[in-house]
């Protein structure tokens, strides 16, 4: 499937590790980046990981992320 890709700021992988990373700096509020990126790079790892076999820690990566872009 062919997906839109939100334009974000933020040049990570889609991954677990990236994700808490991420979720840290904006919780701390270190401004590295605008929150808006933030739910960009949520959104396209919802789209990164769709239909994907994931293991239970990144299922609840998943879910938060789409809760986040959302």
């Amino acid at each position: 499937m062919r997906w839109n890709w939100n334009k974000t700021s933020i040049i990570l992988l889609y991954s677990h590790e990236n994700f808490k990373l991420l979720l840290d700096t904006v919780c701390k509020k270190e401004k590295q980046f605008p929150q808006i990126n933030f739910c960009m790079w949520c959104d396209n790892l919802t789209m990164a990981w769709y239909e994907e076999d994931l293991d239970d820690q990144d299922q609840l990566t998943l879910g938060v992320a789409r809760d986040i872009e959302a």
